[in-house]
């Protein structure tokens, strides 16, 4: 058995360069980073062994490669291993800022989930292996649970990745990017690591854990998710409060 006791930081939904991102009236550099810094501080404070972004880091394709160096030169100081994958606001197609500004993300350590048909990653030793796939398109042709790889026989702790609209009814059915129970359930995972709802939302189901991790953005107050991966206990989870600087982030 390769796994062992691990602990995550689960986030989403930090939709740099877009509205309210940092604090109001305090002072930022180009592109507000704020809500990473604060991710920063949750990250340290709570000794984590890597972070999951799970879509939408950017708020639009917009962004210049200034922006998206100072992202990621952030993201690359994370402790332990940081996988990012895109959502709707910042797609994967064929203008997507990481076609443009690739070498911001190649300069660093960070693990860039970009390949549209899912890939799987083995991490931290072997211990962790992570599923995810890009979005090409925020579109009902585009499930993000779908394809997900059989759990690895080794036995490492097994998480998917996904960025979607959950619903567990047909009224919903028209939305782009739907995520269904039978859709986790077939993950077969120990982790189904979501994002694009920014409310810490528990939709597990039966043996899989699932959850929605809130966003860091956009106000005080914002969360995150510290994800406990126990050997005798199994997964849980507990929500975090990501603090915004006051002085906001210009001397970053």
């Amino acid at each position: 058995m390769t796994r062992r006791n691990l602990r995550l930081l689960h986030t989403s939904d930090v939709h740099i360069d877009g509205y309210g991102v940092g604090v109001k009236d305090a002072e930022h550099g180009d592109t507000c980073v704020c809500p990473l810094l604060g991710l920063e501080q949750v990250a340290n404070d709570h000794d984590v062994d890597g972070v999951l972004v799970v879509g939408d880091l950017f708020d639009h394709a917009r962004v210049d490669e200034a922006a998206v160096s100072a992202v990621y030169e952030v993201l690359d100081r994370l402790p332990g291993e940081v996988v990012v994958m895109v959502g709707n606001h910042d797609v994967h197609d064929d203008r997507s800022i990481y076609h443009r500004f690739g070498q911001a993300v190649t300069d660093t350590d960070v693990l860039l989930i970009d390949e549209h048909e899912g890939s799987d990653h083995r991490l931290l030793g072997g211990a962790l292996h992570v599923w995810g796939k890009a979005m090409d398109e925020h579109s009902s042709d585009y499930v993000p649970l779908a394809g997900v790889s059989a759990r690895p026989d080794d036995n490492p702790w097994f998480i998917a990745m996904g960025h979607g609209h959950f619903i567990d009814d047909d009224e919903a059915s028209h939305r782009s990017s739907l995520i269904t129970p039978a859709h986790i359930e077939a993950t077969g995972a120990d982790y189904v690591a979501l994002g694009h709802w920014h409310v810490t939302t528990d939709v597990s189901q039966g043996p899989v854990s699932a959850w929605y991790c809130g966003a860091p953005s956009g106000r005080p107050g914002g969360s995150a998710l510290i994800v406990d991966f126990d050997v005798e206990k199994g997964v849980s989870t507990t929500t975090v409060e990501v603090p915004l600087d006051p002085q906001g982030c210009a001397g970053s």
